[in-house]
């Protein structure tokens, strides 16, 4: 191979080679470090992400709901989303106080029965654990003033923001 030929190679390469790019993202290289421990563990066990989930809250909220329409669709053969079923009020209206205080069949949930059913099994002794609900209530920064106030407030959840603080994305 001349000097000239191997020149041209190398030149024709070279948009390859600058193309490559060496190292990794910010969020891949974070699992090296002791820091994203908690998180890649709530990661795991519960499936949320913050980058896309939003608020722990609202995320378990969805899931519970998620649920809830899984048991009912399976149990009592009446789905929500059935175009043939009445108007289900359940499904549009505004998320409650996230508190046993308004509502305690929502914040124990399924998810304590199956825990208080396996504490059954292990200690001979019903008690049931709403993990998630725990977990949202003190991982959520709001998490133990929103409890408080499902039981001095009335339980309602925060209010949404108002008009005036939309605005018009893509102008």
């Amino acid at each position: 191979m001349t000097k000239r030929t191997l020149r041209a190679a190398l030149f024709l390469a070279l948009p390859l080679i600058a193309a490559c790019k060496t190292g990794t993202p910010a969020r891949e290289g974070e699992h090296w470090v002791v820091d994203s421990v908690p998180e890649r563990m709530v990661r795991h066990l519960t499936g949320y992400r913050a980058d896309l989930d939003g608020s722990f809250v609202d995320f378990q909220y969805r899931k519970k709901k998620h649920i809830d329409n899984t048991l009912r669709r399976h149990f009592a053969n009446n789905s929500s989303d059935s175009p043939f079923e009445g108007f289900d009020d359940s499904q549009t209206k505004r998320r409650g106080a996230h508190s046993i205080a308004p509502d305690p069949l929502y914040y124990m949930h399924a998810e304590s029965l199956f825990i208080g059913f396996t504490t059954l099994g292990i200690w001979g002794t019903f008690v049931p654990i709403p993990i998630d609900s725990l977990t949202a209530t003190i991982v959520s920064p709001d998490g133990w003033e929103e409890f408080w106030d499902g039981f001095t407030a009335g339980g309602s959840a925060k209010s949404p923001p108002p008009v005036s603080q939309f605005r018009v994305r893509n102008r």
